[in-house]
């Protein structure tokens, strides 16, 4: 295991050096001037090109591209048109809230939905399971923006229970990891209900069963560890997505992560912010990635790290 994790994570670096050249070429091919960004409406062609030398935006494209990549491999991501830091240090800033949260909605993502969706699988076919799986089907067709706003209205405006936005205690992350957790919670209920389900059927648990386990105990004891398998997927995925930064919910409820900091990046066309934050994104998935892919082999000893099954 320990010699696929090296491997995994010497093929991090051409796909890293993928996406930057892809990130790079996107962004420096769109239409659109990040002097003219920075400048505003008053400018004069003068201010203009003293810009665009000071940021080697007059160079050729092909030297543009050689020096951002020479400044990756010193693990150098320059720095922002807009503010002048080194990306680096804005990312490391804004990277610990996007995990703060990140974790905050996996929490109860991983609680929740799992929690619902064994109960489900355990009342099968009762009024529980069909509400449980009406629930998940709404939670999932809703959108982000949209469960943010009314949780808004509904707890910070009408019942004052909890503050708006921004950030302080505990209570502040509530409302960006519920809304951020909504989507993933109720999928993470419909897998584990559903796999749940398919291993009930299982010769195993039928012979637990036949021993005189209950449901419950068959469910819990003999058929969760398999059915984990598919929910592992679904939380590295949207764990994976939480880190490379919750856009909509960080701007909803202004909190200074790596989302926000990236939507702010590409309204601004800080090309350096945007290829840094596209950077770290990848990095996250490909980390998280590994990870479950690890821990597949821990929850089931048949699974080799990847995916593939001992025979």
């Amino acid at each position: 295991m320990f010699a696929y994790a090296l491997r995994r994570l010497a093929a991090f670096v051409p796909v890293l050096a993928g996406v930057a050249t892809l990130t790079f070429v996107v962004l420096h091919v769109l239409p659109g001037d990040p002097v003219l960004a920075m400048v505003g409406e008053r400018y004069d062609a003068a201010t203009l090109e003293r810009l665009r030398a000071e940021m080697h935006l007059d160079d050729p494209l092909p030297v543009r591209y050689a020096r951002y990549m020479a400044g990756l491999a010193r693990l150098d991501l320059g720095r922002s048109y807009v503010t002048g830091e080194p990306v680096w240090e804005a990312l490391r800033e804004r990277f610990p809230w996007t995990l703060r949260l990140a974790a905050a909605a996996m929490a109860v993502s991983v609680v929740v939905g799992i929690g619902a969706g064994v109960v489900a699988a355990w009342r099968w076919r009762s009024l529980v399971d069909v509400m449980t799986v009406s629930v998940t089907v709404v939670g999932v067709s809703m959108p982000v923006f949209w469960v943010g706003v009314l949780l808004v209205w509904l707890f910070a405006v009408r019942l004052h229970w909890l503050p708006a936005s921004g950030t302080g205690d505990w209570r502040h992350l509530v409302l960006p990891a519920v809304t951020l957790a909504q989507a993933s919670t109720a999928f993470v209920a419909r897998i584990t209900r559903s796999a749940l389900l398919e291993e009930s059927g299982e010769l195993y648990v039928r012979a637990a069963r036949a021993r005189g386990a209950s449901r419950a105990r068959a469910l819990l004891r003999h058929a969760l560890r398999a059915a984990l398998l598919p929910v592992v997927t679904v939380i590295g995925a949207d764990f994976g997505s939480f880190l490379s930064g919750a856009v909509l919910t960080e701007s909803i409820f202004a909190w200074p992560g790596l989302g926000r900091y990236t939507l702010e990046a590409i309204l601004q066309r800080d090309l350096p912010a945007i290829q840094g934050a596209v950077l770290t994104m990848a990095v996250v998935f490909l980390t998280i990635n590994l990870a479950v892919d690890l821990l597949y082999a821990r929850i089931d000893p048949r699974v080799r790290p990847g995916g593939m099954r001992h025979g």
